[in-house]
């Protein structure tokens, strides 16, 4: 009797069939990792080639001891090392957009993040010099009142590093 309940067990059934699904998955796994490493490879043989083709010497104006040189408005150069003048531009861009194109309110919001220094290492200020821009662009008289100006905020946090 032991023989013939071996015979009509069912029990090792759901191994061998975890089994085949594991190796099925498995499989799955590899093929899909042979169709797509060589556009990996490609990619980062490319990302290694734009590294070391940059001179981060060049990002600095080290004579002067001040920031990254990634762009400016006038003749003051850019604070932040995290963001280029395009980059500052399209966010204050975007903040003039989410004001409903009221340039006002939009230099108010950029203004007073500047004084709070909402964003660091002087990204703020540079904000604040990428809008002064775009309303000189586009002809925009702004009412500023007694406040600082895009130059003499970059002037106190070049000789201070803050505000």
């Amino acid at each position: 009797m032991p023989f013939q309940h071996f015979l009509q067990s069912e029990d090792g059934a759901v191994v061998v069939d975890w089994v085949v699904l594991t190796a099925a998955a498995v499989g799955l796994g590899l093929a899909a990792m042979a169709v797509v490493s060589g556009g990996i490879e490609d990619l980062s043989g490319e990302i290694q080639m734009e590294l070391v083709s940059i001179d981060p010497g060049a990002l600095f104006d080290w004579g002067a001891n001040t920031a990254p040189a990634f762009g400016a408005w006038g003749d003051l150069e850019i604070f932040s090392p995290r963001q280029s003048a395009e980059q500052a531009e399209s966010y204050v861009a975007a903040i003039l957009a989410s004001n409903g194109g009221d340039y006002q309110a939009a230099y108010d919001q950029l203004y007073q993040q500047a004084l709070d220094m909402t964003y660091a290492d002087g990204e703020s200020i540079d904000d604040l010099g990428a809008f002064e821009a775009l309303a000189a662009e586009n002809g925009v008289t702004l009412e500023t009142g007694d406040n600082m100006t895009y130059g003499e905020l970059h002037t106190i946090y070049d000789a201070n590093g803050s505000l």
